[in-house]
């Protein structure tokens, strides 16, 4: 388990955690769960297709506005070192989950643009290239 304490916006001090694999994120107050991010690990053929960790459920309501989301993406980028990616709010429901919801759509859009989670138009193809704008 990986944990790092993290000063909202609110003033307040939350717990990040992420499990050894990097398939689900934590945020805890006081040791309350408050929120969680759900990923999977879409393992690539390295050095063409690098390993991509995919958000599949993205539950922050009870924590979102204060910079906790990013921070939760910002560690589990320095943990892996591996591209995240998002799903898509185009009105499709994905089977795995990882449709955008509620404030999902607006909050990818901003880590999309800040280059911490990077596009994902055609999860059936990874190519290295399509990860370049994406920090790494």
């Amino acid at each position: 388990m990986n944990e790092v304490d993290f000063l909202a916006s609110d003033g307040q001090t939350y717990q990040i955690q992420i499990d050894d694999f990097g398939d689900e994120i934590k945020v805890l107050f006081q040791g309350e769960k408050k929120g969680s991010i759900s990923l999977r690990l879409i393992e690539g053929d390295l050095p063409y297709h690098p390993d991509v960790y995919h958000i599949t459920h993205l539950a922050l309501d009870s924590c979102s506005y204060r910079g906790i989301g990013r921070r939760c993406l910002q560690f589990h980028r320095e943990l892996f070192d591996a591209p995240i990616t998002a799903g898509s709010n185009n009105g499709t429901r994905c089977d795995d989950g990882s449709h955008l919801t509620g404030d999902g759509p607006g909050f990818i859009a901003r880590m999309k643009a800040e280059g911490i989670v990077c596009d994902d138009d055609d999860r059936s193809e990874y190519d290295s290239d399509r990860f370049d704008d994406c920090d790494r």
